[in-house]
C-alpha cells in the first residue's frame, strides 16, 4: 500500500542518495581509491547503520562527491536518483546538491553541472510518465522534479577544486567571509542558469556543519535569492537550537527547515545569548513557525542516525510534538543511500512510531505536496494536488476491497 500511495521526497540529497554500485563503479573508471570494492564492504566500513554524531554522518560525502565531477557521471546519478525515487511511487520530488562540490576550474562549469543533472532527471522523468498507464489514462499524477542548489556552512581547501580556489583568491578574508561569498556565488549562478535554461531551480539551501557556522554568515547571498524570487530552504535545529532555527528564518527569510529536530530545546543556546528566559524564547520560535506555517522537512532515520538521544528513544522524535503542536510537517529520506533508506520506510516508520491514522498520514502526504517548491504556476499546482488527492484516495480504497 504504501508503494503505491503519491508521495513526496524534498529534502534529498543527490550525492548522498547514489547507489553503492554506481559509486564503485565511478570510482573504477576515474582511479579514485575507495575503502572497499563491494557493497557489503562500503556498509560495513563507510556507509554505516549509525554513526556517533553528525559530522561522522557526513564523513562519506568524500568518496560520493569525488566521482561526481563529470557531467557523465552527474547525469547517471541524477537519472538513478529519480528512477529510485518513481519506482517506489514518489510523484514529486526535490533533490539537492552544492554545485561547486561538483564543479572543476576550467573543464566543469557549475552551469554544466546543474545541466547535466537536470538532463539525468529529465530522462527519468520522461522514462516512467510514458510507462505509467496511469498517468497516461490521467488518473496518476504525472512524475515531476525539482532542483535545489546548496551553500555550504563551511568548508576548506580540500573539499572541493573550486572551494580550494575561493580559499585561495579570498585568502585575505577572514573564512566566514568566504563562506558567505561562495553561498552567493552559488545563488547568482542558480538565478543565472535558471533563467538561461528554464532549468527546475527551485530553491537555495544551506547545509553543512551548523554549530559554530551561522547562517547569518550566509545571509547576502539568501537576500540574493530572495530578491530574484528564489525559495529558501535551510539546515536547522540539526545540531544547534533554536535560536539557528529563528535567524535562518528571520535573516535568510527560509519558508521550510530541514531537520529541525532541536526545535524545543531549551538546553541548546549559545553561550552568550541575550536570552534570559529560554522556555518562553522557545515557545514563542514554536508559535512563529506555526503561524507562518513554515514547513519542518523530517527525516526521521536520519535523525535516529545522527542524534544519538534519539536512537535510544526513538519515540521522542520532535515529531510527535510537531504533529500535537499542529506545525507543517512533511517527511523525507535525507540521503538515501548514507541513511540505507527509502521514502517507504519513512512512511511506514512514522506510521509505526506515531500510530498514524489514514487521515493523520494524509495530512503529512499532503504537506509535503502543498509546501513544496513544485515549478510552474499555483494554479497549475493545485490541480496537481487535487489529482494527488483523488489518487490517493483510490488507492487507500482499492486496498480496503
Amino acid at each position: 500500500l504504501i508503494r503505491l500511495l503519491p508521495k513526496t521526497d524534498v529534502h534529498l540529497h543527490l550525492d548522498g542518495s547514489m547507489r553503492l554500485q554506481t559509486l564503485i563503479d565511478l570510482a573504477k573508471e576515474q582511479n579514485i581509491e575507495l575503502p572497499a570494492y563491494t557493497v557489503e564492504g562500503l556498509r560495513r566500513t563507510v556507509f554505516k547503520d549509525s554513526y556517533v554524531s553528525l559530522v561522522e554522518y557526513l564523513e562519506p560525502f568524500e568518496y560520493l562527491t569525488a566521482v561526481l565531477r563529470t557531467k557523465e557521471a552527474l547525469e547517471r546519478v541524477s537519472f538513478e536518483v529519480a528512477e529510485d525515487c518513481f519506482t517506489e511511487g514518489v510523484r514529486y520530488f526535490e533533490t539537492r546538491l552544492a554545485p561547486h562540490l561538483h564543479a572543476v576550474p576550467g573543464s566543469l562549469s557549475v552551469e554544466e553541472v546543474l545541466l547535466a543533472v537536470n538532463r539525468g532527471l529529465a530522462r527519468a522523468a520522461e522514462k516512467y510518465n510514458k510507462q505509467d498507464t496511469d498517468v497516461a489514462a490521467g488518473i496518476a499524477p504525472e512524475f515531476r522534479y525539482g532542483i535545489i542548489v546548496c551553500g555550504l556552512r563551511y568548508f576548506n581547501d580540500t573539499s572541493s577544486p573550486v572551494y580550494k580556489q575561493f580559499m585561495e583568491l579570498f585568502q585575505y578574508e577572514s573564512p566566514k567571509r568566504v563562506f558567505g561569498l561562495a553561498t552567493l556565488q552559488t545563488a547568482k549562478a542558480a538565478v543565472q542558469v535558471r533563467d538561461t535554461h528554464n532549468l527546475p531551480i527551485v530553491a537555495l539551501d544551506l547545509a553543512g556543519c551548523e554549530a559554530h557556522f551561522p547562517a547569518l554568515d550566509h545571509a547576502e547571498a539568501f537576500v540574493y535569492a530572495h530578491e530574484h524570487h528564489m525559495n529558501k530552504t535551510i539546515h536547522a535545529g540539526e545540531a544547534f537550537g533554536p535560536e539557528s532555527i529563528f535567524q535562518a528564518i528571520t535573516a535568510c527569510f527560509a519558508e521550510r527547515i530541514g531537520h529541525g529536530t532541536r526545535l524545543y530545546d531549551t538546553t541548546c543556546f549559545h553561550p552568550e545569548t541575550p536570552v534570559k528566559n529560554k522556555e518562553e524564547y522557545t515557545a514563542g520560535i514554536v508559535q512563529f513557525v506555526a503561524n507562518r506555517r513554515i514547513c519542518i522537512e523530517v527525516c526521521l532515520t536520519s535523525n535516529f542516525q545522527t542524534d544519538p538521544n534519539l536512537r535510544e528513544k526513538v519515540r521522542s522524535h520532535p515529531l510527535g510534538r510537531f504533529l500535537k503542536d499542529k506545525l507543517s510537517v512533511c517527511l523525507n529520506t535525507d540521503n538515501r543511500t548514507v541513511s540505507n533508506t527509502t521514502m517507504c520506510d519513512e512512511v511506514r516508520l512514522a506510521v509505526d512510531l506515531f500510530d498514524l491514522s489514514r487521515e493523520d498520514l494524509w495530512e503529512l502526504i499532503y504537506s509535503g505536496f502543498n509546501q513544496s517548491f513544485m515549478p510552474g504556476t499555483y494554479a497549475s499546482k493545485l490541480e496537481y494536488m487535487k489529482k494527488v488527492k483523488t489518487f490517493y484516495n483510490r488507492i487507500f480504497d482499492s486496498h480496503l476491497q
